[in-house]
């Protein structure tokens, strides 16, 4: 199981990118808390992935709605720009001078930030125990874990679980619309995107207008942007180099992954294509 969780994150992140993942706005944090892996991926992983890659791929082209396809490869291009020029060498900078330890503690912080807002996704998608998990893991970890350093609350049997708006909404019985890839953000769709507007404004953050709100906000972005990218460098360097089309093998996985996440509310990655044995990723949990 612990492994299916692995692929299944090293998927979202990969799809992602550039500074975020599909549910969250700018001043909010891709899912749930991500250990970092510290090795390359391993080259029996990196070989098995692109046939499969390339097969999901095709066969997800003729299922996706991707209307405005021209427009969505050109935004891919321009964050491609970004991330390699920006974004992976201040990964890199980050992963040099901090510990493992230190980088999963962050991606803990960030996670327990995000409780208010999978809090309110799980009441309004009618899920009160899965709401009363939520807020019961940002008390306990508020709290024992220091501030949300540590996530004592899955080391107790309360694992995260990832909630946002575009989810709400297709729990409401909204279709996801065309497929996006959005500037700065990654892969969207026209539904997940409108949810991002929701999840922006549901942030507590938001409507606090402070210096030090406005630079906690910042701040965040910036952490969850480093925090998220540096697991998954050599993944995603690999992905790219494997496949004949990075963008229809982004878009096949994010999609996927997006629909098994949404049609029971949970990280369900089980039926995704097999993508190899990322062995230094074992410790995701």
């Amino acid at each position: 199981m612990r492994r299916v969780r692995a692929s299944g994150k090293l998927i979202a992140a990969a799809a992602a990118l550039t500074l975020g993942s599909w549910g969250r706005a700018a001043a909010q944090e891709p899912f749930g808390a991500n250990p970092s892996a510290e090795t390359a991926v391993s080259e029996t992983g990196a070989d098995a992935l692109a046939p499969d890659t390339e097969a999901s791929a095709e066969a997800d082209a003729s299922a996706v709605s991707d209307p405005f396809e021209g427009f969505n490869r050109a935004m891919y291009s321009a964050n491609n720009v970004f991330d390699e020029a920006f974004l992976v060498p201040a990964a890199k900078g980050y992963r040099a001078v901090t510990t493992d330890g230190m980088r999963r503690m962050l991606r803990n912080f960030l996670d327990n930030a995000e409780s208010p807002g999978i809090f309110l996704n799980d009441l309004l998608q009618g899920k009160p125990g899965r709401a009363g998990e939520t807020l019961a893991r940002f008390f306990v970890n508020s709290t024992v874990g220091v501030g949300g350093l540590f996530d004592v609350a899955a080391t107790w049997g309360t694992p995260p679980h990832s909630e946002d708006f575009g989810q709400t909404f297709a729990v409401w019985g909204i279709g996801s619309g065309p497929y996006l890839y959005m500037p700065l953000f990654g892969p969207s769709s026209l539904r997940d995107g409108v949810g991002r507007v929701f999840d922006t404004v549901a942030d507590p953050l938001f409507w606090i207008r402070t210096n030090p709100a406005e630079i906690a906000r910042y701040s965040r972005f910036g952490a969850t942007a480093l925090a998220f990218r540096e697991p998954v460098i050599e993944a995603v360097d690999q992905l790219k180099e494997k496949s004949l089309d990075p963008y229809a093998s982004f878009r096949s996985f994010y999609v996927q992954s997006r629909e098994r996440e949404i049609r029971d509310g949970v990280e369900n990655y089980d039926e995704l294509p097999d993508i190899g044995s990322f062995e230094e990723m074992d410790e995701i949990e």
